[in-house]
């Protein structure tokens, strides 16, 4: 299975799905090294954390528009939104999440996110 593959499942199951302990426990190393200055590092960490912020969020969705990998690389561009939130909530963020893999493991995580602003300078979207 190449890395692209791996994420792209890690993504589905995990994003789309909303299996996060199943997701990371078949997916992420455990000794899963996260960069998100937010987020302590480690698989048990992540999934506190996140089984957390799903349950809290159910309004939360994901939709994935690309996924590149160079190697053991793999980039996610996705846009996230809550439908439940405010206005802003709704328009959501473009997330970038990098992604190291080893074998059929996700091993490291970065991330950026930017808003998606009410307007924009341009007719291009951020997808």
């Amino acid at each position: 299975m190449t890395p692209k593959q791996v994420v792209a499942r890690f993504m589905d199951e995990f994003y789309m799905k909303k299996q996060v302990r199943s997701s990371f426990e078949r997916w992420v190393d455990p000794g899963y090294i996260q960069h998100n200055p937010y987020a302590a590092t480690g698989r048990d960490a992540a999934i506190t954390f996140l089984e957390k912020f799903v349950n809290e969020n159910k309004g939360q969705h994901t939709k994935i528009h690309r996924i590149i990998a160079d190697g053991n690389l793999v980039a996610v561009h996705s846009h996230g939104w809550n439908e439940g939130g405010d206005a802003a909530a709704q328009r959501g963020f473009a997330v970038v999440d990098i992604f190291r893999v080893k074998g059929c493991r996700v091993m490291e995580h970065w991330d950026v996110i930017s808003p998606v602003p009410e307007h924009s300078a341009n007719t291009n979207t951020m997808f």
